[in-house]
């Protein structure tokens, strides 16, 4: 993901929280981009806070539920949190995907001639930020009830894919390069934060990969 389209996107996230009407827009300018289309047919993730599309599986997994947003006196908060949070994404996700898909185009690459690039852009996109697919149709028709057992089933797979050199080797050439880049751009930061934490004297640092505290920082209590 490209730190301006981050950067831009974390900017609206503010926007989003405090105007409805604000944010109805921008999804609106999402929908109706040149690049819609393509995204949408290549798979890219756009959810939506009110449930339409395909119930509350088409919510981000952190708002699977509405309840939060009936409490008295802090419903609304919940409610400007996830259109933030849902937001944020959105616009990150497209953006992302435009920018790629811009340079691909440019570059002679056509989605006509090229689908499975697109379709593997998108795919990384979705990856990236906490949105993998479930390939198998019996995992695809339970997202809801795995998200009731699971925190986020689909951010943790997501994680699992990060990680893990065969779905990198699964995507396009073109797409494969970006990824690769990408995380170890990603290792790279997170290795040089661990290494600074461990030369402060009162911080412990877990080194060990093999800990499900892996990279945790802890300075006192």
């Amino acid at each position: 993901v490209h730190r301006a389209e981050f950067r831009d996107a974390f900017k609206e996230m503010f926007k989003y929280f405090g105007n409805s009407a604000y944010f109805d827009a921008a999804m609106n300018d999402i929908a109706t981009r040149p690049l819609a289309a393509l995204a949408e047919s290549s798979g890219l993730d756009i959810t939506d806070i009110h449930g339409r599309f395909d119930g509350l599986v088409q919510r981000e997994e952190e708002y699977m539920t509405n309840l939060a947003e009936k409490i008295p006196g802090i419903g609304h908060l919940v409610k400007a949190s996830e259109r933030a949070f849902a937001g944020f994404l959105n616009k990150l996700r497209s953006d992302s995907f435009d920018a790629v898909a811009r340079e691909y185009m440019a570059g002679g690459i056509r989605p006509d001639d090229n689908p499975r690039v697109y379709e593997s852009l998108a795919d990384f996109i979705n990856v990236a930020t906490g949105r993998a697919k479930f390939k198998s149709e019996m995992f695809r028709s339970s997202q809801g009830l795995l998200n009731a057992v699971f925190f986020s089933p689909r951010l943790l797979k997501s994680r699992v894919q990060m990680f893990n050199p065969i779905y990198y080797a699964s995507l396009a050439p073109p797409v494969r390069k970006m990824a690769v880049r990408s995380f170890l751009k990603l290792a790279g930061v997170g290795a040089g934060i661990i290494s600074l934490a461990s030369l402060y004297p009162d911080a412990e640092v877990e080194t060990d990969p093999r800990s499900t505290d892996f990279g945790k920082i802890k300075i006192g209590n």
